[in-house]
């Protein structure tokens, strides 16, 4: 079984193919340019090194969020218009857990964090053995970084805040919890090939969709429609 998944999700973007579980190619961009402007030029790259064509390819994933609201609508856009035409199975995949998927094999607490700003960050916990399995403690949730300490400082086993939060949550968090760490810059960041990895399970275990019944995961607002309940919350205060 041939997967090809993709990550739009923060300011990288990536594509992967997956072979019955074997990575054959992983395609990673961090230039800068809009997500529009690369990721189809990977996936055809990604095809093109492994030999294959849209056809041999048998489901799609995406990680369908939480994270930049425009990468993961481009993400998810772009997986929709390949499965559609024959309407092949797609897997939608959290970017958290995406996110801790690399600390699969550690023995201790992965948790997810990416900075939402505002002081907030996107946050999953999942509990991980040197087994290579990933078990999630919480669902995906938006929330201030300070609300974390009260949800860690019970924890015994060793913690590993893994993303593009992990530094500014460890630095907020470290002198009162004393059994945190910072996962390896190497691995801290997601990567289609652990959306690829994670729906090669996901598939197994029946979790596929339509094309159509794909969709983004947003844990808040958009920037934008948060200034607009402001400004309407505004205006009807003001009698507007």
């Amino acid at each position: 079984m041939k997967i090809l998944g993709i990550d739009s999700s923060a300011k990288t973007a990536s594509v992967s193919i997956l072979e019955d579980g074997k990575v054959l190619t992983l395609q990673y961009s961090n230039t800068g340019f809009t997500h529009s402007v690369t990721l189809m030029p990977m996936v055809a790259g990604a095809l093109k090194i492994t030999g294959l064509s849209a056809d041999d390819i048998d489901a799609y994933a995406v990680s369908v969020g939480p994270g930049s609201f425009t990468g993961v609508r481009i993400g998810v856009a772009a997986v929709k218009g390949m499965a559609q035409p024959k309407n092949k199975p797609c897997i939608a995949v959290s970017t958290l857990e995406a996110i801790a998927y690399p600390l699969s094999a550690f023995d201790c607490v992965a948790v997810s964090v990416m900075d939402a700003r505002r002081e907030q960050v996107y946050e999953a916990r999942f509990q991980c053995t040197n087994g290579g399995n990933l078990i999630r403690i919480t669902n995906d949730e938006a929330l201030p970084i300070e609300s974390l300490y009260d949800s860690l400082k019970d924890i015994k086993d060793q913690i590993y805040f893994i993303g593009d939060g992990q530094k500014l949550v460890y630095n907020a968090l470290k002198d009162r919890l004393k059994n945190v760490r910072t996962a390896p810059e190497q691995i801290s960041y997601q990567k289609a090939d652990s959306v690829a990895l994670l729906a090669f399970e996901k598939f197994k275990r029946g979790e596929a969709v339509t094309p159509f019944d794909l969709n983004p995961v947003y844990l808040r607002d958009s920037q934008a429609e948060q200034s607009l309940k402001i400004k309407n919350k505004n205006n009807k205060s003001n009698g507007g």
